[in-house]
């Protein structure tokens, strides 16, 4: 098989059991790659047909797996595969089971020691001991070939998804795509939906904590509660096959054109690179510079700070966005959606506006539909949609007044708040959230065996390897019983968020007889007195900062790895999961040498 290169690659047909492969898997050695990867997808149905399949002895499709030959580490990227990779996988953890009941977890050596470990948990009823023997020993077909170049992956997976109907258009468009306007509609798609991952390379274990619930399919992200869905722009298939990829894509290639633009499929085609012809090719190349001169990391802040106000002011009307602009719940408004968040764009960015009245920005939204005139399919001129626009800016502008500056503290962290929290989901060692800095005893006390802790875990994150980042957030509780205590004992009641609590840290200034300022510069000369190690501490005193979601200040200490480990005091620190532990004698050597070597 040749890659982009022209290079031919070895490849590699065999046959491996499924006891051997859930081995791998739990080992980590199996990754995916989500810059072309689409998300865990597959029903409950689906993959018990899958297991019925393996447990009559059915073939079943090749797994295509790629080798790096350049990495040192022995990782195999899943290339084609993954949903039937995960549900044996998850049907061998209980995830789910077949008719007649779930894997019997001690019919294999290696599920048996996590049952007896208490790693994993045995369901009932249990399949009988030799139909589970019977699956763990069945051979899955694995095509595994190595690779030196990326590109050849990136051009076997477009190959292998181009023919039939296997993945979405917009999948397709994504496949590969390496261009910097790619990557933002990727990562701000990922951050709408609440997958985002700080890196692109995941371990298949980790995919189920992000990906979007199915059918009696429970981990996962709730797909009824995706932004999308939620506030009916799209449906939950479309969801699924990428749409909303599609709709950001659209939307950013209006925020970043200095001419107004067509909303067609031709169109975003270019954007992607997918078409070859003379006019598909200027548009890529104008687009990719549009991207590159704006900088993608500033296009995201633009696209989140609008997104918040958009988000933010649902919040405050009580409503879908569906209910709010149509009086009643609908299933599909995506074009609704672009004129209202572009209208929203240039008034808050590129006219630096600010919401003054929210109230009557409720009101001129609330059944707004009717003063917003687009399509109901088909193509959608560039003059017909920018008029759309235009006429909603006319609209909502009364409820803004100018601001003199973007003032950090004033800009909500919703969306971004959101991320950090999925985002511990998969590198759960390097996040960590406190309720707050006072004691839960009624005495309003500060904390200081607790701030200790925060600061000694903010260490242990920074030994995880060198430019390891990593979070503690303050103002968060991870339990129901936690954020009770809370509203108890301050009359603050907590916002969830999936399964966090967020109490934000506004009870304890006040209880404190401190405004959040005084706050802030009391958490500050904290830190600069604490016995952390320089550069580490001189690096959390520039980012520790105080943030917004909504009504709730939450303070965000930021650490990176240093070029060399860190200390507190004397004392070395390391997370593992969601443990804290202390490097004492022989460890530490080994602890210094992984280090600086990187691993």
């Amino acid at each position: 098989m040749s890659g982009g290169t022209g290079v031919v690659q070895d490849l590699t047909v065999k046959g491996e059991a499924i006891e051997r492969v859930f081995g791998s898997y739990i080992s980590d050695r199996y990754i995916v790659n989500r810059r072309y990867q689409r998300k865990l997808i597959w029903t409950s149905e689906e993959k018990v047909n899958f297991i019925d399949s393996l447990l009559r002895g059915y073939p079943v499709p090749i797994i295509l797996l790629a080798e790096n030959r350049t990495r040192e580490s022995n990782m195999i990227e899943i290339i084609d595969g993954m949903q039937r990779m995960n549900a044996v996988m998850s049907f061998i953890e209980n995830d789910y089971g077949l008719q007649e009941g779930y894997f019997d977890l001690e019919s294999m050596a290696v599920t048996k020691e996590l049952l007896d470990a208490g790693k994993l948990a045995q369901r009932s009823p249990r399949l009988s001991r030799d139909k589970s023997v019977k699956i763990a020993s069945y051979q899955l077909p694995f095509s595994i070939f190595e690779f030196s170049d990326e590109s050849s992956v990136d051009e076997v997976f477009r190959r292998i998804n181009s023919g039939g109907r296997k993945l979405s258009r917009q999948e397709l468009r994504s496949a590969g795509s390496l261009g910097h306007f790619a990557q933002v509609v990727r990562r701000i798609a990922a951050k709408l939906r609440g997958d985002d991952s700080r890196s692109d390379i995941l371990p298949l274990s980790g995919m189920k904590k992000i990906s979007i619930s199915n059918r009696d399919v429970e981990h996962g992200i709730n797909v009824d509660e995706i932004f999308w869905v939620k506030n009916g722009m799209l449906t939950k298939e479309q969801v699924r096959e990428s749409r909303d990829e599609e709709l950001v894509a659209d939307v950013l290639a209006y925020m970043v054109s200095e001419t107004p633009l067509s909303s067609r499929s031709e169109v975003i085609d270019s954007f992607f690179g997918m078409r070859d012809d003379e006019a598909s090719r200027q548009r890529y190349q104008e687009i990719e510079l549009a991207v590159q001169q704006r900088g993608q990391e500033l296009l995201i802040t633009d696209f989140q700070r609008t997104i918040d106000e958009f988000i933010f002011t649902l919040d405050q009307a009580g409503e879908t966005f569906g209910r709010l602009l149509f009086g009643q719940e609908v299933a599909r408004a995506p074009r609704y959606f672009q004129v209202v968040f572009l209208a929203l764009y240039k008034l808050v960015v590129r006219s630096q506006k600010t919401v003054a009245n929210r109230n009557l920005l409720v009101g001129r939204l609330r059944d707004g539909a009717k003063n917003i005139e687009v399509p109901e399919g088909g193509r959608w001129g560039a003059e017909q949609r920018s008029r759309a626009i235009d006429a909603a800016v006319g609209l909502f502008d009364p409820a803004f007044a100018p601001a003199d500056a973007v003032d950090p503290a004033l800009v909500h962290w919703i969306t971004q708040l959101r991320n950090l929290l999925s985002q511990s989901y998969t590198e759960q060692a390097a996040y960590d959230f406190k309720q707050g800095f006072l004691c839960l005893d009624g005495s309003n006390k500060f904390d200081d065996g607790s701030f200790e802790k925060i600061l000694r875990t903010c260490v242990g994150i920074a030994n995880i390897r060198k430019l390891q980042k990593g979070y503690v957030l303050v103002g968060i509780a991870d339990d129901f019983a936690t954020a009770q205590r809370i509203e108890g004992l301050f009359k603050s009641s907590a916002k969830r968020y999936e399964s966090f609590y967020i109490t934000g840290t506004d009870h304890e200034a006040t209880a404190l007889g401190k405004n959040q300022d005084q706050l802030f510069q009391m958490i500050i000369d904290k830190v600069r007195r604490s016995k952390i190690s320089e550069p580490l501490k001189d690096f959390m005193l520039r980012h520790i900062k105080p943030i917004r979601y909504y009504d709730k200040t939450v303070y965000v200490f930021e650490v990176i790895g240093q070029e060399n480990v860190s200390d507190y005091g004397g004392e070395y620190y390391l997370r593992h999961g969601a443990q804290l532990s202390k490097v004492e004698g022989s460890d530490l050597g080994q602890l210094f040498r992984r280090y600086l070597l990187g691993n």
